[in-house]
């Protein structure tokens, strides 16, 4: 959310990019691939990241804005707590066959049932394939995982 509000996108949003400092503070490292958010969506002129957390947009090599770290967001908040990847495969391809075609997909809740629905539900809307059904801007999914995990 810090980093959107301030105009960028990390681009890169993985697991082993989020840190834990020794007095329990929660970081966003690697800022490597962080870019300015355009405005309109652009393609970018390479397409960096990783594969199994990229954005159906950016593995189709369309327009990208924030909303494909929203997206990368949504994939780590499965992974984090069904202990596995939503959409895994070897290349960006097979990440995106499973993307797009959806029939293999298990829903958070048949993973791991103590997922609250409200959390279930939000972390579907990050990963809509059509980033225009996405949430559109990190301040609204905060606010809603406030809600959804009662902390106000």
């Amino acid at each position: 959310e810090h980093l959107h509000d301030h105009g960028c996108m990390h681009l890169d949003f993985k697991p082993e990019n989020v840190v834990m400092t020794r007095n329990g503070s929660v970081r966003l490292v690697d800022f490597d691939l962080a870019q300015p958010i355009p405005n309109p969506p652009r393609k970018l002129d390479k397409n960096p990241g990783t594969p199994v957390y990229m954005s159906p947009e950016q593995l189709l090599r369309q327009p990208v804005d924030h909303r494909a770290d929203i997206w990368a967001f949504g994939v780590t908040a499965y992974e984090l707590l069904t202990y596995r990847k939503p959409f895994p495969g070897e290349t960006p391809d097979a990440v995106l066959r499973r993307q797009l075609d959806r029939s293999e997909f298990v829903m958070p809740r048949a993973v791991n049932a103590d997922i609250p629905a409200e959390l279930e539900r939000i972390i579907l809307k990050c990963l809509e394939k059509d980033m225009e059904r996405r949430y559109p801007v990190t301040s609204v999914l905060v606010q809603e995982l406030r809600q959804a995990l009662d902390m106000g």
